[in-house]
């Protein structure tokens, strides 16, 4: 029992013991905040030390790239590559920007390195900045980087230079017109190219109230692009009036008489002038008139384009020994027309029982590699024949890329996957490349280094047939696939024509997005599916898709199950393929395959028909 004498020393005992726990947690936690503070960097997180360097200060920027570079070794060029950024115009920055470039000259880091070397000369208005600018750009050539050169250029008082880099956006890039008008200085010179570039509206609007002799041809021409004949009629006599011997006005100027329904007056022209393009316009309008000597002129042309239509002529009239000469002719050219031809002599062939135009025929389609007409001629079965898989490659960049990645660096990682298969030039790291790319969802870039390597090795690995002919979207597909049960690897084969896998994809006729629905189309397929489907939507993948799923089944009921009829209507119409079908010269497939009315539609058909059959091959009974 304590007795009250020796109460106050036990208090007091007490209450020491609790101010030295007290002073020791103190002590404890002002060390380790001091040990945190002290060590803080080496226990963050790479994208927390990432984000913070991107705030800082030069000096302490230093610091925490320096530790990102102990945690992600990785990607040491860019920390050296950001630490110097920070540090500009610093002239050890400088020498650490030449040194990232000098590290790996073909990377995303050189490449950032030399735009900030060109935008420091670019500020110092040195002559080395327009080189960094060049040099960039070949390693990748952006839009914005571009105009960037173009107004330095320009700032430069180079109007020459940046002239023609406005002019190379023109199209790409809304401010290049506007530059162009700026650089150009001669109106003449800026119509005349946007003459070129069909621009005509604007030509004409640059030529407002000038008085030039030569303005005169500009007018013409850009009247004649927007069908203003009768203006461009007056516009070519007057500047004709002043150069009677210009041959190309004197040929413009017939056409656009042709265009005005003069013919009489369009083929006197055409007979004084006496030029292969003359002669070969002069068949086109006599074709009616006078179809012998329309005949002649297509037989003597150097265009194969004239060939095909002597060919036309000649089947019109039943005269088909005669075609087999030209056509033969145009299976050897180096035109689109040559696998038609050849196709058409080998059916003609068959029919006049010529073995040896038989021959000939098979020598010209067997020498046009993968070719849907050419199978089609084989009637053989298709059998894509593939080589034996490659080796890994590669894990130094995709090393790189993940730790990109993990910082945030979405964009430098794409540039490491596309910058490394175009410079290191090897299949088996092009392969990891374009696999990277695929997962990561960029499905045009992947099929576009995988098609390029199949161009040049047609006994592939399957893993590049398969990039090249990727199946995007699979859950969407699948879906729109069962529900209007079409093949889903036919609409992969419609959508590798028809976008490139691109749900962005806008054509110049309107199509829009994966299955490049146009507007009109749109608005019926959305009235007979009874739904709300606004404009925009044609360019999120789930609804393009849809839509071309239905079209496909609907074009797969009216034609009773015909692939090609259905093929051939989703590009140029369900009318259109009817009045060919009713076509006296078309007696079988053979016949509507040369007598189909669009050129274009005959090669969709032929190369939608061609993707059908190699997703068929890759994806049967194979491993994915």
């Amino acid at each position: 029992m304590v007795n009250s004498q020796e109460m106050p020393e036990v208090r007091n005992r007490y209450f020491g013991f609790r101010h030295l726990a007290r002073a020791v947690v103190f002590l404890i936690v002002l060390v380790g905040l001091i040990l945190t503070w002290t060590f803080r960097d080496h226990i963050r997180s790479p994208q927390a030390l990432y984000q913070e360097a991107q705030g800082a200060r030069p000096a302490r920027a230093a610091v925490l790239y320096e530790r990102l570079a102990q945690k992600l070794p990785q990607i040491e060029e860019y920390t050296w590559l950001w630490a110097a950024e920070v540090s500009m115009p610093d002239l050890e920055a400088m020498r650490t920007l030449q040194d990232v470039v000098a590290f790996r000259p073909q990377s995303p880091a050189a490449y950032q390195a030399h735009i900030v070397m060109a935008r420091h000369y670019a500020s110092m208005e040195a002559p080395e900045a327009e080189e960094a600018y060049r040099t960039a750009l070949n390693l990748n050539d952006t839009l914005a980087l571009r105009l960037e050169l173009a107004h330095y250029l320009e700032e430069q008082e180079d109007d020459e230079g940046a002239y023609a880099e406005y002019l190379h956006l023109l199209g790409e890039q809304p401010d290049a017109f506007i530059g162009m008008r700026r650089a150009g200085g001669d109106p003449l010179v800026v119509a005349k190219d946007l003459n070129t570039a069909t621009y005509f509206s604007d030509a004409l609007e640059e030529l407002r109230g000038i008085d030039a002799q030569e303005s005169s041809l500009l007018r013409a021409q850009a009247l004649s692009g927007l069908g203003r004949y009768q203006e461009a009629e007056l516009a070519y006599r007057s500047w004709l009036g002043e150069n009677p011997d210009d041959v190309a006005a004197q040929l413009s100027l017939a056409q656009v008489l042709a265009r005005l329904g003069r013919s009489d007056e369009a083929l006197s022209l055409y007979r004084k002038v006496d030029t292969p393009e003359g002669r070969l316009a002069q068949a086109d309008l006599l074709e009616d008139e006078d179809p012998e000597q329309a005949l002649a002129l297509y037989v003597d042309s150097p265009y194969p384009v004239a060939w095909w239509s002597a060919t036309t002529l000649l089947e019109a009239q039943e005269r088909l020994t005669e075609t087999l000469p030209l056509y033969a002719q145009l299976g050897e050219s180096d035109t689109y027309l040559a696998d038609d031809a050849s196709y058409r002599l080998h059916t003609l062939a068959g029919r006049l029982e010529d073995e040896e135009a038989q021959v000939e025929s098979k020598d010209l389609l067997d020498g046009l590699g993968l070719n849907w007409l050419a199978l089609r001629a084989s009637e053989g079965e298709f059998s894509l024949e593939v080589a034996p898989g490659l080796g890994r490659a590669g894990d130094d960049i995709l090393s790189k890329v993940q730790a990109l990645e993990s910082i945030g660096r979405h964009d430098l990682a794409y540039m490491e996957l596309v910058l490394a298969s175009r410079f290191r030039r090897a299949p088996e790291v092009d392969l990891a490349m374009a696999e990277a790319l695929l997962s990561r969802g960029h499905v045009t870039d992947a099929q576009t280094i995988a098609e390029t390597y199949v161009k040049g090795h047609p006994r592939a690995p399957l893993a590049f047939w398969q990039l090249s002919y990727p199946r995007p979207y699979s859950t969407t597909v699948e879906a729109a696939a069962a529900e209007f049960d079409v093949d889903p690897l036919l609409i992969w084969a419609v959508m590798r024509e028809e976008s490139r896998y691109d749900p962005t994809a806008l054509s110049y006729a309107g199509a829009r997005g994966l299955m490049q629905v146009i507007p009109s189309t749109q608005a019926w397929i959305a009235e007979q599916l009874g739904e709300n489907i606004s404009p925009g939507d044609a360019f999120t993948p789930e609804a393009s898709i849809r839509m071309g799923a239905w079209f496909l089944h609907f074009l797969d009921d009216y034609f009773e199950g015909d692939l090609e009829l259905v093929i051939i209507a989703y590009n140029g119409g369900a009318a259109s393929v009817d009045s060919w079908l009713a076509d006296p010269l078309v007696s079988d497939r053979d016949d509507l395959i040369r007598w189909i009315g669009f050129g274009e539609s005959r090669e969709y058909l032929e190369r939608v028909s061609l993707s059908y059959q190699i997703y068929q091959e890759v994806y049967a009974q194979r491993p994915d």
